[in-house]
């Protein structure tokens, strides 16, 4: 999955540019109501950094800077980027440090930037939440095999609309959730579960999306 395709786009970013004062900067960080802003170069183009309303805040209280000094003292993350064709697995240990990530293409130019719901709409999507009637929490020996003989078991029943494991560092039990779609019924789910125990699964946990 790139990243590309779930991002904000740069024409709807609030950003400052790399010629603002502090002050300036700061005007636009309050009117938006964000705790932090990209800066980019006087064109738009580029990506030079972050600017947080705490780091300003902080920096007049102190009297480091002035209302009319560049906002480019202030800067910070201006390496803290990824490109638009990487692979959205690749965010995850990045965006828990940042309020977002700024996305850049293949030239270097500022595309926009890949937030923190950005991430959780992927992951509501790809668990099935929108579609889904039911979720199982299925546990299982870990052993090889294991995942194909739960989706044989299920297919007899359902389609799957989408599958997650846990406990992928585990060398001896593994949870596995499975959402099936909406048109499940209740009939269906007891037969599923009836048959995956059957066949040695644990099914521990059911809840209704």
């Amino acid at each position: 999955m790139k990243i590309k395709y779930n991002i904000i786009s740069k024409e709807h970013v609030i950003y400052c540019k790399e010629s603002f004062t502090v002050k300036e900067a700061l005007e636009v960080l309050e009117k938006s109501g964000y705790r932090c802003v990209p800066v980019l170069s006087e064109d738009g183009s580029l990506y030079r950094g972050n600017i947080y309303a705490q780091v300003v805040y902080r920096a007049l209280w102190r009297q480091e800077v002035s209302e009319d000094e560049p906002v480019m003292k202030l800067v910070e993350d201006s390496s803290v980027h990824i490109q638009e064709t990487g692979s959205f697995f690749r965010v995850f240990t990045n965006i828990k440090q940042y309020p977002y990530l700024a996305v850049t293409n293949d030239k270097g130019a500022f595309t926009g930037i890949l937030t923190h719901a950005n991430v959780m709409e992927i992951l509501e999507d790809s668990w099935g939440i929108k579609r889904g009637n039911y979720t199982m929490t299925i546990s299982t020996h870990e052993y090889q095999g294991a995942l194909s003989a739960i989706m044989t078991s299920v297919k007899k029943y359902s389609t799957i609309h989408s599958m997650m494991t846990l406990d992928n560092e585990s060398t001896f039990f593994r949870r596995v959730i499975v959402t099936l779609p909406k048109e499940t019924s209740e009939k269906t789910l007891d037969k599923l579960i009836h048959h995956l125990e059957a066949d040695g699964f644990r099914v521990f946990d059911i809840e209704k999306i």
